[in-house]
């Protein structure tokens, strides 16, 4: 067998896993599919949309009957690129309340 042959046949096996994969992408337009795909529960799936992990029309948007679907290339993404995991945390700063003097004596117990 040629290279020309080899690469030829290599060419249309790539095709072939290609369209595979475009007909398994497609069908990750439901919750129980994005729970299966990302090996998460659906209570994960309904968290992720709740704190916004997923993004309305980015990774999802409500369809004309009022359900969630998916959009299977932004799952796919999701799926590569972690940063979902990393959160930043802010820090909360202290807010010091000034007490009148009358207050800070009766706290203290001075009246």
């Amino acid at each position: 067998m040629t290279i020309e042959a080899k690469l030829d046949s290599m060419q249309n096996q790539l095709n072939t896993m290609l369209e595979l994969l475009q007909i398994s992408i497609t069908s990750l337009n439901t919750k129980k599919a994005v729970s299966k795909f990302l090996n998460k529960s659906e209570k994960t799936i309904d968290n992720y949309i709740k704190n916004e992990t997923f993004i309305e029309n980015k990774h999802y948007f409500i369809n004309e009957n009022q359900r969630i679907e998916f959009i299977p290339g932004a799952i796919l993404d999701f799926k590569k690129n972690p940063n979902h995991k990393i959160k930043i945390i802010e820090q909360k700063k202290e807010e010091k309340l000034q007490l009148s003097e009358t207050s800070s004596k009766i706290l203290k117990g001075i009246l």
